[in-house]
């Protein structure tokens, strides 16, 4: 009984241990799959993906609501731009290899991971999402598609090229920073200048002669 138990827990183990294994492995999905994963609608025929076109990398968490914006987003514009790029997702909360896949690109952009959404055009990064990234992520996805020598940061990883890239749109990202700090600054200077004046003292009046 002894025995047949000892293999009975091997044979558990190694089926366990060989299914998280497959489970790991580096996996890609479809716009429309990531989609449909996410019950969301994506009301546009996908094509199949054409290895002639530049690449988009979204890695993504099950369950991120930034995440099921930003795909929300990419659907709605699917169909516009299918014959220009192809969009590649990678689901990075539950699948180790595909993070750790994640952590390299992260780290080509000088990025430290630490959440998602997160996608890569060429050489621009979208690191998080918001609506008011919608006319930045139209240009950036025709820029790519436009492209004469697309970059792919996924084939410079498998190369082994690993030196870090300065993203194309970090300038913008700092100058957006810089403008809204200065902006902050200027409306806590004008409200000081205000409560200053406020609180000055009145000049009192010259007592009238008796």
């Amino acid at each position: 009984m002894l025995k047949k138990g000892l293999i009975a827990g091997l044979i558990i183990l190694t089926t366990f241990l060989w299914t998280q294994n497959v489970q790991a492995e580096i996996k890609t999905e479809t716009l429309k799959e990531a989609c449909e994963t996410e019950e969301l609608t994506c009301d546009f025929t996908e094509k199949e993906p054409d290895d002639s076109l530049p690449n988009v990398y979204i890695f993504r968490g099950n369950g991120c609501g930034y995440c099921q914006r930003l795909l929300t987003f990419l659907a709605s514009i699917a169909e516009d731009y299918q014959d220009k790029v192809n969009f590649v997702v990678y689901e990075v909360g539950q699948n180790s290899d595909n993070w750790d896949f994640y952590e390299k690109v992260g780290a080509k952009f000088g990025d430290t991971i630490e959440g998602y959404p997160y996608m890569v055009i060429g050489k621009q990064v979208f690191n998080g999402y918001a609506s008011s990234d919608d006319e930045e992520i139209k240009n950036a996805l025709d820029e790519l598609a436009e492209s004469e020598e697309p970059y792919d940061v996924r084939k410079e990883i498998e190369a082994g090229n690993l030196e870090e890239v300065k993203p194309e749109n970090s300038e913008a990202n700092i100058g957006a920073v810089i403008s809204f700090i200065f902006g902050v600054v200027v409306v806590l200077v004008l409200l000081m200048g205000y409560t200053i004046t406020k609180k000055e003292p009145k000049t009192s009046k010259k007592a009238k002669n008796a």
